[in-house]
């Protein structure tokens, strides 16, 4: 078996592999020599579009953990480099990051689109390592938006400390050239729990959530108001309006086709989405474009820091560094609410939700560099969050299908 077909049925089992859904056809597009690795860049042309991945690869002596190795002979093994100190303090040190106290460092598991590697200074966790696996041309938006809010002084993301493009061949661009992000490193915040387990907690033993629900709203805010400052912002003119409308229609109209209880509230549900194109709508800007409660982390007696600012992972990374509606963030996390309170099955899970529901938007409204919620506006883009939602469930994960349809009922009623 040669390199390419080694590598293709490695990196065919890996979490952040994305084609699963078909069966993979790996080319190598790009190798270069770098310090302690080389890099490869495969492209698998199987699926609908292309998807270019990043496989840096290291040869070691000796054996190594199974699930890593790449391929193995008589002098070794080949292994995925994200993994070997040599390769990902050297991108530290790319970055212009001082390197000097690292003393350790380890990859978390978990992770599926992308690969994190936490390194230790003199003995305590310091920094984390983002590897995007999946590469496009244009610097990352999860880049763009936190090096932008860390230079802003924003308390609500971790610092940023530095990032590592790279040039590959693309036929498509007219320079023939792409140019785009390989990772990125920030802070480390030890001790730090995810919003989601913690929300997921506190609603199981139906405990009041409503200040750590008004301090997530306080923060959503914050970075909505640095955003609006830092990068473009734009009107939402006829042409804005008319394509978002589009797409909740789009939307609409396969959950009615998949999910029958969709189809029974079309109507009611249609009529929601005219009232919100008619109705005044913010200026878009920059925002997180992905929002829930499993995008923030509690920092303990420090509040809470907002990360994974890449956008919607369905959208291509063209559309998610478009200008678009802060209140798309404030929808995506009262939708997150009501999925920790119904699957927590706390003892009165709907108003454990409702009250963290309003407890953030008060929150919200009420803060430094927020943006107007029509309310109009703000219910259908929940609308639209729940009915994708009905889509995704109805599809993956039927019995959960209640969620996302009580969702459209409450907005509606």
């Amino acid at each position: 078996m040669g390199l390419i077909e080694e590598l293709g049925a490695w990196v065919a089992q890996q979490r952040w592999y994305a084609g699963k859904s078909h069966a993979p056809r790996f080319r190598v597009l790009d190798e270069q020599p770098v310090p302690g690795a080389t890099r490869y860049l495969v492209m698998d042309d199987a699926g609908t579009l292309p998807v270019l991945y990043h496989v840096p690869l290291t040869r070691v002596a000796e054996s190594f953990e199974p699930h890593a190795v790449v391929s193995r002979d008589d002098s070794g093994c080949l292994i995925d480099a994200a993994r070997h100190a040599g390769f990902t303090v050297g991108m530290l040190a790319d970055m212009g990051i001082d390197v000097s106290r690292v003393t350790g460092s380890r990859v978390l598991t978990g992770e599926q689109s992308n690969t994190s590697i936490v390194f230790d200074e003199d003995g305590q966790p310091a920094i984390i390592l983002k590897l995007f696996r999946t590469l496009h041309h244009g610097e990352n938006p999860d880049v763009t938006v936190q090096r932008v809010l860390s230079d802003a002084g924003s308390p609500y993301v971790p610092r940023f400390l530095g990032s590592l493009d790279a040039d590959w061949p693309d036929v498509g661009l007219d320079s023939g050239v792409a140019h785009g992000t390989l990772g990125f490193a920030q802070e480390f915040l030890p001790g730090v729990r995810d919003g989601w387990a913690v929300a997921l907690e506190a609603a199981s033993e139906g405990r009041d959530f409503t200040t750590a629900a008004r301090d997530l709203g306080t923060a959503v805010a914050g970075v909505h108001g640095a955003l609006g400052s830092a990068l473009e912002t734009m009107d939402a003119g006829p042409g804005e309006v008319a394509s978002t409308g589009a797409a909740w229609h789009r939307r609409l109209a396969i959950a009615a086709s998949e999910v029958p209880a969709v189809a029974e509230r079309l109507a009611a549900i249609d009529a929601v989405y005219r009232a919100a194109l008619e109705s005044r709508w913010p200026r878009l800007q920059r925002i997180h474009g992905d929002l829930h409660l499993g995008q923030v982390l509690a920092v303990p007696g420090d509040g809470w820091r907002i990360v994974d600012f890449e956008g919607e992972p369905l959208r291509p990374m063209t559309e998610r560094a478009i200008p678009d509606l802060p209140p798309r963030d404030v929808a995506g996390m009262l939708r997150s609410f009501d999925y920790a309170g119904a699957l927590a099955g706390g003892p009165d899970a709907s108003g454990w939700a409702a009250a963290c529901q309003d407890a953030f938007v008060e929150s919200y409204t009420g803060a430094p560099g927020s943006v107007e919620l029509d309310p109009v506006l703000l219910r259908a883009l929940v609308l639209d969050k729940a009915v994708y939602e009905s889509i995704y469930e109805a599809r993956n994960r039927p019995h959960w299908l209640s969620v996302p349809l009580a969702g459209i009922d409450a907005a509606l009623a």
